[in-house]
């Protein structure tokens, strides 16, 4: 057996006898030319076992030779002119000189014609010139190349049927055509085509051949795309067992083994986007970086490996929205386009990538400069595919993109700069004329269309709402039912339609959109969300009868989003991310109330607010009891329910998921799963006492005040203030709170309850009183947006008012409740004690705070053997989770910490500066905790930017985990004060020196009123003692 060595020695020979021969056998001879023939041949065998250019150039000179040297009937010829178009190929692959392959497809053209139909190497030649004008049409995009290598290596085909030894080699070819040619032209026979013949090509290679795995890379790549034509799961499905299967027949060492990691990353970043598994993109980017590791600098694909894992962590920001992800993408697309040439033809492609970053990292921090960057870098794109090019139609479509996106940021600040507009517009009508017959023609009537109706709003002119009409209309109707961008023609035609008001009224066929948009199945729940919100802001603001139904709708959608999501946090970024959403409840229940539904606005109230804790407690829990009676429902609705948060699905996700819903609604005790909350269940919250509902809307602003559990609700307008001067409010306070305590914080904080007095509560309180609500009756506050950050138990109107004023302000006992459902629960089940029985208490401290461990002696010298210590080191993770089992009352003396970016990790400091977060709160089920007092800081506080309409607060958390009241604080409190209120908290709460009354944790409220009345007395600050609030029953 030769080793490559010996074969190179035998070539050289080769070589040097025909060298020698030739030498020894005149020009005249016969066999002269024979000879040459021998010589060039090896020559051509030599360069591709040395790699010599030197040889491959003689080779070529000689094949010249002997071309002149053979008549036009010479038996040889054909042979001769094939191998110098071979050559020929071979020095333009190595040196990428464009007419090295012009010259070479006419002799393969010329040899061809020698051999007739019927010659035995015709198929060969056939295939030989569809491969070289395939090479050219990669290098110039001329489509007439690529139509005709079709045609070619199909003829090839035909005369290599079942049972030729060459039919595999012409099924690869014919695939790899089609394949390019479906790329194009988006035909989806060329694609179908093709899988049936990859698949004819892979059973005729066995296991162990060295093409099978990049035969089945080739079956799964074109299966992913067949997917992302008709969404068919078993496509995708069966791709990424491909990829698998490619992947192990490449082991480590193996030369094509980043390829196949590239692949199978590829595929599974696309079944991330079906089913939302992060294990999928996880170990999509695992499996990229192992990949750019075997391709380091210098590698032929080391470029395009950092472009893949720059979009696979792109993908990532977008779901977890960490901005270093999206910063590595933009590194590791810079580097790509750095190491690309000029003249390199994936330039432009490394060009658009690096250009889509920058305009997503511009969507996050809105700095113009990575747009200027972004639409410089589309346009040298673009440059680099000229009029004729195949990728010219996404080059012209992507630097519209930017441009209109430009517009509109421009358009915000003020300073319109329609010249981008028109641009973008030529740039998109000259796209429509190459997108007709591609799959992307639907998509470029869409662009146009909403750059037209953008123009609209400039030119004032109907001709051009009309263009966009007919437009949005034919990109519709290339959309049937069932396929993934119905929804946004739906979507997009809705909102031109909204343009053609006469008067004051738009036209039905907005309304009409709008609706087929929300019902639209076939289209995730996010998707349809945002067409819903559409629908009700301007619903709402035609005062349009639909907007019941809009807001109704996206309540219900917004609550299927969030099941989506495992996770609070991804919840929490989702609700706070989505464009729109944070007042989409507060809206809804003001047109309620303006309608004159009141019970309607309560139930929408409940529906939205607080949606995230109801969310977690109402279908978490009902799942997991679903999962005890019938697991295999429960697995049907959690799989479908993923495929529903992306924009490509399998046709039925929605009717499958509308039918399993049914299914489980009709299982007894699981009747009111995910059906909106009935006023009727809700009206229990009045029992024990006025629940007060404050809705602050853009639109008007009003409190619902639930008294009876007999009668309606009770609406009281508050005209006296507004949205904008809420937030006002909110910002003044939080500028205070953030600079510390200075001398005019108490005169801030005077000014904010006059108004909130004023504002809000004085009407409200009037109301109650003309109700005849006894003094010291109790009263619940359920508040909605920043509102919540507010102490609006404290409001009161000091010197400014009546005496009656003043003692208004004064009669009630304030409590707080995130939400209705909450309270209801909180009250649920309460067991009396016996007189003279004591809760058993523990009293924690981990606090460095000069103050905290005199405040736990306070609890313990009150509270005697009831209470339980637990001090410094002893306070750690696992002691506070099994204590919070153990003890139905809670003192918790430390640190709390409010997280602004991610509140699900706000915290309570523990021994050591390790964490007790809202989080491991959630993994706690206390069905016998009573009251936990929180004497920290930020414990009841929700963060005034970041929060949308929800109370997310370590004490909302232990409320969620079981604690029925909680005391906590709005800010930071005054150490000095945690001795004093523990003493006087619980001596007041446990009564010792009265045991008559048995001990009931729901006197916090009336207790806790005391205690901050007694600190006023004491001449504290108004910053110390309002901020002290009770949550619960």
């Amino acid at each position: 057996m030769n080793t490559s060595d010996d074969s190179d020695v035998e070539e050289a020979n080769l070589v040097q006898l025909c060298r020698a021969a030739l030498k020894l056998i005149p020009p005249d001879d016969p066999r002269h030319a024979d000879i040459v023939d021998d010589l060039a041949d090896a020559l051509w065998t030599q360069f591709h076992e040395l790699g010599r250019i030197s040889d491959l150039e003689e080779a070529i000179q000689l094949y010249r030779e002997l071309i002149k040297m053979r008549p036009l009937d010479h038996p040889d010829r054909p042979k001769n002119l094939h191998d110098l178009g071979i050559t020929l190929h071979d020095r333009f692959e190595q040196l990428g000189r464009m007419p090295d392959l012009e010259e070479a497809i006419m002799f393969h053209r010329e040899a061809m014609n020698s051999r007739p139909l019927g010659h035995p190497d015709h198929a060969y030649g056939l295939s030989t010139i569809a491969s070289a004008l395939q090479v050219r049409f990669e290098q110039l995009g001329r489509m007439s190349d690529l139509e005709e290598a079709v045609v070619l290596h199909r003829e090839a085909l035909k005369l290599r049927p079942s049972g030729h030894p060459e039919r595999s080699s012409s099924l690869d070819d014919l695939t790899s055509a089609l394949w390019i040619q479906f790329e194009q032209l988006g035909t989806m026979s060329s694609l179908e085509e093709s899988i049936v013949l990859y698949r004819e090509y892979l059973n005729l290679i066995p296991s162990n051949h060295h093409d099978r795995s990049s035969t089945l890379s080739d079956l799964a790549h074109v299966l992913m795309t067949l997917f992302e034509q008709l969404g068919r799961m078993s496509d995708l499905e069966e791709a990424i067992v491909l990829d698998r299967e490619a992947l192990n027949l490449r082991p480590a060492g193996h030369p094509d083994r980043s390829s196949s990691l590239n692949n199978l990353a590829t595929t599974l970043q696309i079944q991330f986007k079906q089913l939302g598994r992060m294990s999928d993109l996880e170990e999509a980017i695992l499996l990229l970086r192992e990949g750019l590791l075997l391709n380091p600098i210098g590698h032929p694909v080391y470029s395009m490996s950092l472009g893949n894992l720059a979009s696979a962590l792109q993908t990532q920001f977008g779901q977890l929205g960490r901005i270093s992800d999206l910063e590595e993408a933009l590194q590791l697309q810079r580097e790509s386009l750095s190491l690309t040439s000029l003249d390199n033809p994936t330039r432009s492609n490394n060009l658009n990538n690096l250009s889509n970053t920058l305009q997503t990292i511009f969507e996050q921090l809105g700095r113009m400069s990575h747009l200027e960057e972004a639409i410089v870098l589309s346009r040298e794109a673009l440059r680099l595919r000229p009029p004729g090019h195949c990728k010219r139609l996404s080059g012209l479509v992507n630097l519209a993109a930017a441009l209109q996106i430009r517009f509109d940021e421009l358009e915000e600040r003020q300073l319109e700069e329609i010249s981008d507009l028109e641009e973008a517009n030529r740039l998109l009508r000259e796209a429509l004329l190459l997108a007709v017959g591609h799959s992307a023609y639907s998509m470029t009537l869409n662009n146009l269309a909403n750059v037209v109706r953008t123009q609209h709003k400039y030119t004032g002119k109907m001709s051009d709402l009309e263009e966009a009409i007919l437009l949005h209309r034919e990109a519709l109707s290339l959309r049937p039912s069932g396929h993934p961008h119905r929804l946004s023609s739906l979507n997009n035609l809705a909102i031109t339609f909204q343009m053609l008001i006469s008067g004051t009224k738009i036209s039905n066929e907005a309304w009409e959109n709008f609706e087929l948009a929300s019902n639209y199945i076939y289209a995730p729940a996010t998707a349809r969300l945002r067409c819903t919100l559409n629908w009700t802001q301007k619903a709402h603001q035609y005062k349009h009868e639909s907007s019941r139904h809009a807001y109704r709708k996206s309540l219900l959608l917004l609550e299927q989003c969030l099941i989506i999501f495992p996770t609070p946090e991804l919840q929490h970024n989702f609700y706070q991310n989505f464009q729109n959403i944070s007042d989409l409840a507060i809206d809804a229940v003001s047109w309620a109330i303006e309608i004159g539904e009141l019970k309607e606005a309560v139930e929408v109230w409940e529906q939205g607010r607080g949606i995230l804790w109801s969310k977690m407690r109402d279908y978490r829990y009902p799942i997991e009891q679903l999962r005890n009676q019938n697991a295999s429902l429960a697995e049907q609705f959690d799989a479908i329910t993923q495929q529903l948060n992306q924009l490509m699905t399998t046709k039925n996700a929605g009717s499958q998921w509308n039918d399993i819903v049914k299914e489980i609604q009709d299982i007894p005790g699981f009747e009111t799963f995910l059906r909106i909350p009935s006023f009727s269940s809700i009206i229990r919250v009045a029992s024990e006492g006025p629940v007060i509902l404050v809705n602050i809307s853009h639109h008007r602003s009003d409190a619902l005040i639930l008294y009876n559990v007999n009668l309606d609700p009770i609406n009281v307008p508050l005209s006296d203030t507004s949205k904008s001067k809420l937030y006002h409010i909110v910002d003044i306070l939080a500028k205070d709170l953030k600079s510390g305590y200075n001398a005019n914080m108490d005169k801030t904080i005077e000014e904010i309850l006059i108004h909130l007095w004023k504002s809000i509560a004085y009407p409200i309180l009037q109301k109650l009183d003309e109700l005849d609500f006894p003094k010291g009756s109790r009263i619940w506050w359920c508040l909605s947006g920043k509102l919540c950050v507010l102490p609006i138990h404290a409001a009161q109107p000091f010197g400014t008012s009546t005496i009656s004023q003043q003692e208004l302000s004064q009669k009630y006992i304030h409590s707080y409740t995130p939400t209705l459902s909450s309270l209801i629960r909180a009250r649920e089940g309460v067991v009396v004690r016996e007189r003279g029985t004591v809760p058993k208490i523990l009293a924690m401290a981990t606090s460095s705070l000069d103050k905290v461990y005199e405040e736990i002696e306070a609890v313990q010298t009150v509270g005697h053997n009831t209470v339980q210590k637990l001090i410094g080191s002893e306070v750690t993770h696992s002691t506070m989770m099994d204590s919070l089992t153990k003890y139905p009352w809670i003192h918790f003396a430390s640190h709390g910490h409010l997280n602004s970016e991610q509140p699900f990790n706000s915290s309570f400091e523990l021994h050591d500066n390790a964490r007790f977060t809202i989080l491991d709160l959630l993994k706690a089920n206390l069905p016998n905790a009573e009251l936990a007092v929180l004497s920290a800081c930020y414990t009841a506080a929700v963060d005034e930017d970041n929060t949308p309409d929800e109370s997310i607060s370590l004490a909302a958390g232990m409320q969620f985990c079981g604690f029925r009241g909680i005391v906590g604080t709005l800010w930071a409190m005054a150490d000095q004060d945690g001795p004093f209120l523990a003493k006087e908290f619980y001596k007041r709460i446990l009564h010792l020196e009265n045991t008559d009354r048995p001990v009931d944790f729901r006197d916090a409220a009336k207790v806790l009123r005391a205690v901050t009345k007694e600190m006023r007395k004491q001449d504290i600050p108004l910053y110390r003692w309002v901020p002290f609030v009770h949550i619960g029953a």
